[in-house]
């Protein structure tokens, strides 16, 4: 056989060989565009992933990104509401703490002012200026001092007001007994705002209550003498006195009712009254003016 094969034709095994070479040459071809189509396949492929990649690490760096840049921003948010809340502390600290020293300055003046008050009233009540005293003592503020400071300065006061106060009634008598009737009523009225208090007042009524009547003021006469009987309790001349001048008052404003019943009053809570008598003639007296009273408009 292979002496057959030897003996073929020269040019038909070149022919052949050549067809194998073209053969060869025509499959490498087409290995090589298949592996080039694979290749670009495949660079697609990778490029597609590269792009996926970095698609998602440019959002991935992009939310870090904004994450980072929100923290720091609540971050800051909350330092800069930190360091305003810390700011209006220390105002709010910085106004007290200013108010508080207002506060003791103005407490400083007015202990000064005080100490001075309090010695210059010292001196009043012991130089004897009564007026004087009584107009500090109305503008002192007693509320600056201790509790012992002030009982001790309230009860000079007292006494420095009653002092003045009797020396006003007592110049209201020497009017009085001179029958300055207007001008005793000024004083008695006088000591009475000064003060209320003492031992004077009940006398100091009474002969405010006469000096009203003997001015003729029938009206603050009958004020005065029942004030008069309210504040004096003890029975006495006076007392007899008052009230039959009341009732006296009473008749002469034409309030007869007024009068019969304050007249029956007297009879019965005051029998031993040295003016019973009168106040029992006046009564009936009284009465008898009302009975005739009553029968003439009867008659009319």
């Amino acid at each position: 056989m292979r002496e057959a094969y030897d003996h073929k034709d020269p040019s038909s095994l070149q022919t052949s060989d050549i067809r194998e070479l073209r053969k060869l040459v025509v499959q490498s071809l087409n290995t090589i565009n298949m592996v080039d189509a694979g290749l670009r396949q495949v660079a697609a492929k990778v490029s597609q992933k590269d792009r996926s990649d970095l698609n998602k690490s440019f959002f991935l760096l992009v939310l870090l990104t904004v994450v980072i840049v929100l923290a720091f921003f609540f971050y800051f948010r909350s330092e800069v509401r930190h360091v305003s809340e810390n700011l209006a502390t220390s105002r709010k600290q910085n106004e007290n703490l200013q108010k508080e020293i207002r506060e003791l300055k103005d407490r400083i003046v007015a202990a000064e002012n005080t100490d001075v008050k309090a010695f210059n009233l010292y001196l009043a009540f012991k130089e004897g200026d009564p007026d004087q005293a009584i107009k500090m003592y109305s503008e002192f503020n007693l509320s600056a001092l201790s509790r012992l400071e002030r009982y001790v300065i309230e009860t000079e006061v007292n006494l420095i007001r009653q002092k003045a106060a009797l020396k006003k009634y007592e110049e209201g008598m020497t009017l009085f007994d001179r029958k300055s009737y207007r001008a005793a009523v000024e004083r008695f009225e006088e000591s009475l705002k000064i003060s209320g208090v003492g031992k004077h007042v009940p006398s100091l009524f009474y002969y405010l209550s006469l000096a009203h009547y003997r001015s003729g003021e029938v009206e603050k006469a009958a004020i005065a003498f029942e004030r008069f009987l309210f504040v004096n309790t003890e029975k006495g001349l006076m007392k007899d006195k008052a009230e039959l001048f009341l009732g006296v008052c009473y008749e002469r404003m034409k309030q007869y009712d007024r009068a019969i019943n304050f007249y029956r009053q007297v009879l019965q809570n005051n029998k031993y009254s040295r003016y019973a008598p009168t106040i029992r003639d006046r009564l009936r007296a009284l009465q008898k003016k009302i009975e005739k009273q009553d029968a003439m408009r009867q008659a009319g």
